[in-house]
C-alpha cells in the first residue's frame, strides 16, 4: 500500500528564500538557484530527520524553470563586461538541484525534472502514477512530487511525499484507478493545496486527481 505522508505549499519572496535555507540548514545555501534552494526547503519540510537516509526518489515539474537564471546568463554573455562564472551556467541546469541537495538528503537516490509548457497546468497524475509504481515494485522507501516555480515576484513549491511506510499522522493512502470520475479533481500545479482543504473538511472518504491527457487513469486518495 502507498501512504501519503506530507502535503505541503509553501510560497515565498524571492528574497526571503535565502533566510528559509538557513533556517533549515542553519547556514546558508552559497550559489544555488533559487529552485534548488526552493527544493531543499521544500524537501526537509516533508521529511523528518529520521527518513533523510532512506531510498528517496524525487520527481519535480516546473513551468517557470530556470527561465530567471537563464536571462541573466544570456544577459551577461551579450551584455556583460566579461565572461560568466561557472556557477551563473551551472545554475540554469535543472539536474543540479539533486546533487546540491544530496548531502542534505542523503538518502536521495534520483531525481527527475519534467518541464512543463503553459501556466495553470501541470502533471501530478504522471508523476503520482510513476512513484506509486516504484514504491510498489520496492525501488524506494519514499518518493517527493513536487512542483517548483520561480519568477520575478514569487517562488512557489507544492509537494507530495508518499512511501511505503505510513508517518504516525498519514492522513491518507493512495491507489491508482483505471475508470474515469466526473467528479475529480483538475490536474493543477497547486493540486496539493486543494488536497489539503479536502483532509482539513473532507466531504466524503475519497477524492480523486484525474488529467486531460490521461482520461482513464486517475489518482484515488482515501482518508485513513
Amino acid at each position: 500500500m502507498i501512504f501519503l505522508n506530507a502535503v505541503l505549499s509553501q510560497q515565498l519572496a524571492p528574497d526571503k528564500l535565502p533566510a528559509a535555507v538557513r533556517s533549515a540548514l542553519g547556514k546558508p545555501l552559497r550559489r544555488a538557484a533559487t529552485l534548488t534552494q526552493l527544493a531543499l526547503v521544500g524537501a526537509l519540510a516533508c521529511l523528518p530527520k529520521e527518513r533523510h537516509h532512506l531510498p528517496t526518489a524525487l520527481l519535480w515539474q516546473s513551468t517557470s524553470g530556470p527561465r530567471l537564471e537563464t536571462l541573466s546568463l544570456l544577459e551577461e554573455i551579450c551584455h556583460g563586461s566579461a565572461e560568466p562564472m561557472p556557477y551563473d551556467f551551472l545554475a540554469t541546469q535543472p539536474a543540479i538541484a539533486a546533487a546540491q541537495i544530496q548531502p542534505f538528503l542523503p538518502g536521495l537516490q534520483s531525481a527527475t525534472h519534467f518541464p512543463l509548457d503553459s501556466e495553470g497546468e501541470a502533471n501530478w497524475s504522471l508523476l503520482l502514477t510513476l512513484a506509486s509504481n516504484w514504491l510498489n515494485e520496492g525501488r524506494y522507501a519514499q518518493v517527493l512530487c513536487a512542483h517548483l516555480n520561480s519568477w520575478a515576484e514569487s517562488a512557489d513549491g507544492h509537494w507530495l511525499a508518499l512511501a511505503t511506510a505510513p508517518l504516525e499522522n498519514a492522513p491518507a493512502n493512495l491507489h491508482i484507478r483505471t475508470m474515469n470520475y466526473t467528479d475529480a479533481l483538475p490536474d493543477t500545479p497547486d493540486f496539493p493545496a486543494a488536497l489539503a482543504r479536502w483532509l482539513a473538511q473532507p466531504a466524503n472518504r475519497l477524492l480523486h486527481l484525474q488529467s486531460s491527457a490521461t482520461p482513464r487513469l486517475a489518482v484515488e486518495f482515501a482518508q485513513i
